[in-house]
């Protein structure tokens, strides 16, 4: 299929997967298998419009669409999507073109019932046999131990069951947990989001036929004289993730609504007080959404988009208007690639939602919370601005690992109106060469099959103009294996003052994920060559030199987390000891967007010595140390939720000038004490 024949709405990773036959996805090995799509209607009216056209092919065309509408507010341009792949074939490209104007592919994705339903309703789930917190947490995020100690509810000193108001669990492949003949414990989403498990805190009453159970119950059944048996809790259920001592989602959970702060698990002049917190986030209300493994394993972060949004929808569920003034939502997730200024769709669909619930009568206040990134060492983003001094080209490595296991995508983004006649050009350590004019590398002679290493034509996205770069597994396999070691990126055509930008997609396993992928990253070859040693000697506020290197370690912020907007926050890290900003954490600005930096930053690291942030893991009184601004965003949720109780939010430290555009950029309003 020709690229000119894709509607325009269409985004460079859906390009690439149609364009493969979703080769490298292994949900689509399966005609019943559907895609997953974020889509941003040109007007909210158009949804009812794109879906009756749809309908009207699922009932005249033999390829059938299939599409399926996620819940949405009615107001909302944003819409997620489950469909077949027949849904993006030509026949549809009207339709797209009519009413669409961005749809984005959310990976992985996983088989579902081929049954058609028409755009869900949210479920009502404020019920509860305990009043609502006023302010309700959501965590969408990987391990929920909603059994362990420090999120017990306790209701007048008594010890209640758990706080977790429910978990919904996107694994696609789970089913309910039968307890014996009449009770099952788990509740397939079938009502509205029609994938994953659902488990509630409460359980059914007891009634004809079989019964629901909630998590309340399912921990009594395994506690024996007030003793929990924790293993045998989770094990059983099935939650993987907490198989293990540690996972990602108990230290961020822990962080912002546990039992004890993080301000009384560091000891400075003096020992930890573990001294038990009394903010309104200690005995919150928590809804955790647990993330695909299949998601996990992905370290792209470009499956983020729909997830996300279901994950936030399926929290809102819960309000209860009547009770519930505040949500907080923390996400610590994120990809390196992107637009950078803003404008990627689920910014856009966030900066929608939080607009939506404004805290105006009869809707919640709806925060959510960012990690800035920890990008900041990782040679992931190249900048060049082309002077009348300096040659209309530019070129830089891409060094490929060997023997690694997964995809490694790289961007090219530059202004629409600067990118006319740019050519970008994608060369092996053998020779082999890719362009943007001339499609990906053909296989050598005598292999059948296809390949897809290479650069892709350019496409449009809002005012800017983006080349993916796609280099297949470098894992020994049958069929074309590309070369690993240093691959050249060249573009041309570079304009006067043009600029160009280059991301790097994280292809390094997220925690405790073993998938032998393994990172690829930037080189500026001739700066190595001729400035390298110069600046190893020059070291500065806690950072060797980078000046005058291709590789850019600033502007790298969490690539959903460039735009400005109150109600979404971006949390970067400093070390306590010194007030330092996190060696890895990454900093602004957005690509000529509206944001400059992080708005605060938070305690990452007691000490260069003593990395990471202590707080609790899968277990009861188990602990572990996690460095990365994925501990920043929580602590951040946490502070703001003491003001909306009336107590005050401590000033932030170490405020850089309004002049110090690079402090800035790097701490945005200054540090915050933990919480």
């Amino acid at each position: 299929m020709a690229e000119m024949e894709f509607p325009n709405c269409f985004e460079p990773y859906l390009r690439y997967a149609i364009a493969t036959d979703f080769k490298y996805f292994e949900s689509f090995d399966d005609d019943d298998f559907r895609l997953f799509l974020l889509v941003e209607f040109k007007d909210a009216r158009h949804a009812a419009q794109f879906e009756k056209e749809m309908t009207a092919m699922d009932d005249n065309h033999d390829g059938k669409p299939g599409i399926e509408f996620g819940p949405a507010h009615r107001k909302s341009r944003y819409a997620t999507i489950r469909c077949f792949k027949a849904a993006v074939g030509p026949p549809t490209f009207g339709s797209w073109n009519d009413h669409v104007s961005r749809v984005e592919l959310s990976l992985p994705v996983r088989p579902t019932a081929p049954q058609l339903i028409r755009r869900a309703v949210l479920r009502d789930r404020t019920a509860s046999v305990y009043r609502p917190t006023d302010l309700l947490i959501g965590v969408i995020d990987d391990g929920c131990p909603f059994a362990a100690a420090h999120f017990v509810k306790s209701i007048l000193g008594v010890a209640a069951g758990t706080r977790v108001r429910g978990i919904w669990d996107q694994n696609p492949d789970r089913n309910p947990i039968r307890v014996d003949s009449n009770t099952e414990f788990g509740e397939l989403l079938s009502s509205d989001f029609n994938y994953g498990l659902e488990f509630l805190r409460d359980s059914e009453p007891p009634s004809p036929g079989v019964r629901k159970i909630g998590l309340n119950e399912w921990i009594n059944l395994h506690s024996t004289a007030g003793s929990v048996n924790e293993d045998g809790c989770y094990a059983e259920a099935g939650f993987k993730t907490l198989k293990r001592q540690r996972s990602h989602g108990a230290h961020v959970m822990d962080v912002l609504a546990g039992r004890v702060p993080i301000s009384s698990r560091i000891g400075r002049r003096d020992p930890p007080s573990w001294q038990s917190a009394t903010d309104p986030a200690a005995s919150a209300d928590v809804v955790f959404v647990q993330f695909s493994e299949d998601c996990i394993r992905d370290a792209t972060g470009v499956w983020l988009k729909s997830y996300v949004v279901h994950g936030i929808y399926y929290i809102l569920s819960f309000v209860d208007p009547t009770i519930t003034r505040n949500v907080l939502i923390n996400v610590s997730y994120g990809p390196t690639t992107g637009p950078h200024d803003g404008t990627a769709e689920l910014e856009s669909a966030l900066t929608e939602l939080v607009t939506i619930f404004d805290g105006s009568p009869g809707k919640p206040k709806l925060e959510i919370f960012l990690p800035a990134g920890n990008a900041y060492l990782s040679e992931g983003h190249v900048v060049f601005e082309r002077t009348s001094t300096l040659p209309d080209h530019v070129d830089w490595t891409w060094r490929i690992p060997p023997d690694n296991s997964v995809l490694c995508f790289a961007e090219v983004w530059m202004r629409k109106n600067d990118a006319s006649g740019v050519i970008v050009t994608l060369t092996s350590p053998g020779g082999l060469t890719s362009s943007s004019t001339t499609g990906p590398i053909p296989p050598p002679d005598g292999i059948p099959f296809p390949s897809f290493t290479g650069v892709y034509a350019p496409r449009e996205w809002g005012d800017n103009t983006v080349w993916l770069l796609a280099v297949e597994p470098t894992i020994a396999h049958s069929g074309f294996v590309p070369e690993h070691g240093h691959w050249t990126i060249r573009v041309d055509g570079v304009g006067v003052n043009a600029k160009v930008h280059a991301y790097v997609a994280r292809s390094d396993p997220n925690l405790d994920v073993r998938s032998g992928a393994r990172r690829s990253y930037f080189v500026d070859a001739e700066w190595e060559r001729t400035r390298s040693a110069e600046a190893r000697c020059k070291y500065g506020n806690g950072e060797f030199d980078k000046a005058g290197s291709l590789i850019h370690r600033n502007g790298n912020l969490n690539g959903i987390a460039t735009a400005s907007v109150p109600s979404v926050h971006v949390a970067g890290g400093y070390i306590l000891s010194n007030g330092r900003k996190s060696p890895y954490a990454s900093a602004g600005p957005a690509r000529g967007g509206p944001r400059v930096g992080p708005d605060y930053v938070l305690p990452c690291d007691e000490s260069y010595a003593l990395g990471g942030i202590r707080a609790g893991g899968n277990r009861s009184g188990a602990v572990f140390r996690l460095a990365g601004t994925s501990t920043a965003a929580p602590q951040l949720a946490r502070q703001v939720a003491k003001p909306a109780s009336g107590l005050p939010f401590p000033p932030p430290t170490n405020v850089p000038s309004s002049t110090d555009i690079v402090e800035i950029e790097k701490r945005g309003g200054g540090n915050i004490e933990p919480p």
